[in-house]
């Protein structure tokens, strides 16, 4: 393998973590980085942050990501991941309304657990890296087409189970969730508890009822 240049991300002045063995698993690695990078973003993560998080040397956190940007994305594609399988957990409770319900109120709860706590991956890459990383656009698109899919498909069943307006449009209304999902987060950080993030989730719930025909 050829030399690796020190990453640009580094400064002279950091003092190495107490470092874990040359053999270490770059899962939890991942996983503690992800901790640091919700609580304080991408560019707010400081090279002192991560070794201090991951508990690696600096030489074994180099050996697995060549430099910050890389360990972000890392990170991203796991917290992504998980995101998304969750959803997909809250949506298969019950028939497909009740699944939805299950899913705007899941958030409605971490929504107003993150302001104070950790915050969201998917909102930090939005908020930083884009519009003009590509390689985060690409992300953060894909991570909102498969969740527009699993919302969909709810739509789709609970159109067909007679719970969801069925002249409505099954992707309009996927997207509407999105929309509904990612606000609730946002409305979170100007303050609004729990509680009013519900009834911003059972409302979103009354615009997918069935109309009189």
């Amino acid at each position: 393998m050829a030399a690796m240049t020190t990453p640009s991300w580094t400064t002279p002045s950091c003092r190495a973590a107490p470092g874990r063995p040359r053999e270490f698993d770059v899962d939890d690695a991942v996983r503690d980085a992800l901790d640091v990078f919700r609580q304080r973003g991408y560019h707010g993560a400081s090279m002192v942050d991560l070794l201090a998080g991951t508990k690696l040397s600096r030489g074994s956190l180099y050996k697995a990501f060549p430099d910050k940007r890389a360990l972000f994305f890392a990170a991203f594609d796991l917290y992504a991941r998980e995101a998304l399988d969750r959803l997909r957990e809250k949506l298969a409770v019950g028939d497909a309304r009740e699944g939805v319900r299950t899913a705007l109120l899941h958030y409605a709860h971490v929504s107003a657990q993150a302001c104070w706590q950790k915050g969201c991956l998917i909102t930090t890459a939005t908020g930083e890296l884009l519009p003009d990383d590509a390689q985060a656009r690409e992300r953060v698109e894909g991570y909102y087409a498969n969740m527009r899919a699993l919302l969909a498909d709810a739509v789709r069943r609970g159109q067909a189970e007679g719970g969801i307006e069925v002249r409505a449009n099954a992707q309009a209304l996927a997207r509407y969730l999105q929309t509904v999902i990612q606000g609730l987060r946002f409305v979170a950080k100007t303050g609004a508890d729990e509680g009013e993030l519900r009834e911003v989730a059972l409302a979103a719930m009354q615009a997918l009822a069935p109309r009189p025909h």
